[in-house]
């Protein structure tokens, strides 16, 4: 058996090739731990355009002999605690059990120990060898659990209404008249259980949603927002967020769905989640589903889903890991 062979990955000092591969194994491997992912091609995109940043590491193993990529690594460190990193590590499925993930593991350690990281926080399916393989660090704890949630789209329904509210959707940009009142929303989902682990405190105006859009549209992404908006003060009541793949449209993910706490009882989650699909059906005639991930202990949430026919086919567990000072002293 050749040796593994792990490197620091800079796109920008890569072949075009090595970058796809490299997306190649990063898509494969968010894909199956979350039911969805960008294409590699929509992946390389985005990296190219910017998703650089001196905050984001990446490493990478191939086989010594045959130099094909077996495992990649990437960190980005979160903005609100500079000592924390979101880690992501996927090896190819023949090339587990060979040592790989270690030995990303521990260069990546060393790296990013060196940039002041001291926990790093990963997702891994129950019952995987990701879920084993990050038992055996020392100092580590689940966080949360959460259901990789599908919903196969059928022909859309008549639409229902909601007295006191209208719908409004759009594609990639919030319409100038809602972004105050979309920021808001987009505020308060921090009120979740456990969205203060996924994501950093948050205080966003205009200028904060016209970033998060730019962001959200990299590379071949399409941003598809539909909203309740009271009409008694033209102000978004609750939203629902997805994006659409345009290399592959034929399913969506879903990521953000909140209601405003004042707007609550009135049935709005469901509704705007029933008008999004709706919205997805017409405008990408060959999509078929969409993936979502809930925190386990967000019963309203999974309540609101199962009505809707969205079935739990998988369950992952997000860890942290404390590695405050060992990284330090491991040999290069």
């Amino acid at each position: 058996m050749s040796r593994v062979v792990v490197a620091e990955f800079v796109p920008s000092g890569s072949t075009a090739s090595a970058l796809h591969q490299w997306c190649e194994v990063f898509a494969e491997g968010q894909r199956h731990l979350s039911g969805t992912a960008p294409t590699a091609t929509a992946l390389m995109e985005m990296i190219e355009a910017g998703d650089n940043s001196a905050d984001v590491w990446r490493w990478i193993a191939r086989d010594g002999g045959t130099d094909e990529v077996l495992g990649i690594a990437q960190a980005r460190r979160n903005s609100a605690e500079p000592d924390l990193a979101e880690f992501r590590m996927y090896v190819t499925p023949h090339a587990q059990r060979r040592g790989v993930g270690r030995a990303l593991a521990e260069l990546a350690e060393v790296d990013i120990a060196g940039f002041g990281v001291r926990r790093i926080r990963v997702t891994a399916l129950v019952g995987s060898a990701a879920e084993h393989f990050l038992g055996s660090f020392d100092g580590h704890r689940v966080l949360l659990r959460l259901a990789n949630q599908v919903q196969h789209l059928s022909p859309p329904t008549a639409h229902s209404a909601r007295p006191g509210y209208r719908i409004a959707s759009w594609r990639n940009r919030t319409p100038d008249e809602l972004v105050h009142s979309f920021s808001e929303a987009l505020n308060r989902l921090l009120d979740a259980p456990g969205a203060e682990l996924q994501m950093p405190e948050r205080n966003w105006g205009a200028d904060e949603v016209r970033s998060w859009e730019q962001k959200m549209t990299g590379g071949s992404q399409v941003l598809l927002v539909c909203c309740a908006v009271d009409d008694s003060v033209g102000e978004v009541a609750a939203a629902t967020v997805v994006t659409v793949d345009e290399h592959d449209s034929t399913h969506a993910s879903q990521h953000d769905t909140v209601v405003l706490p004042q707007h609550r009882g009135h049935g709005l989650a469901r509704w705007v989640k029933e008008q999004q699909a709706s919205v997805l059906a017409a405008e990408f005639p060959s999509l078929r589903r969409i993936y979502t991930t809930v925190n386990a202990e967000n019963h309203p949430m999974l309540t609101v889903n199962r009505s809707l026919g969205y079935q739990t086919v998988a369950e992952r567990i997000l860890v942290e890991i404390r590695r405050v000072e060992s990284a330090l002293h491991k040999p290069r």
